[in-house]
């Protein structure tokens, strides 16, 4: 592989990657503050993987969204802060905590799922479902090599 072509595959695979990231942030966090919703793409991110499955550990979340410890312990106290989330001991183990979804954090979620599907439905309007099925499959690929080492 030449330099030329080793810059364009380093230009692409961060350059695009991190404005499209910062891109679909800031279009959620506007589309969520639009709506009423007190939180952010990161408490989202936190609050989606509680809607898949309450009573996670802190560490699970932070496996699940490949946030550091400390990131989540911030999430986690503002989403505690705001009455979405309840630290609550382990019965198997009082050093761990397990998260729960309160009421309102329960009754966030169709509101707050309908604007990230809402938002992803725009965003590949025009591409059809065999490039964004070869295109899905790529980036687990770059995750997977990523990860395996």
């Amino acid at each position: 592989m030449q330099l030329s072509e080793f810059v364009e595959i380093t230009e692409f695979l961060s350059i695009l990657n991190g404005r499209l990231s910062a891109a679909i942030n800031r279009q959620l966090n506007r589309k969520f503050k639009a709506e009423g919703l007190d939180i952010t793409t990161e408490q989202w991110s936190v609050l989606a993987c509680l809607w898949n499955q309450d009573r996670l550990t802190q560490q699970e979340i932070s496996d699940l969204t490949f946030k550091d410890k400390a990131s989540i312990t911030r999430l986690l106290d503002t989403l505690s802060k705001h009455n979405l989330i309840v630290r609550v001991s382990d019965p198997k183990d009082r050093r761990i905590n397990l998260i729960h979804l309160t009421k309102a954090g329960i009754e966030m979620e169709q509101k707050a799922m309908a604007i990230v599907q809402d938002s992803f439905k725009m965003a590949i309007a025009d591409i059809a479902p065999n490039d964004l099925l070869y295109t899905k499959n790529i980036l687990y690929k770059l995750l997977n090599n990523i990860l395996q080492q």
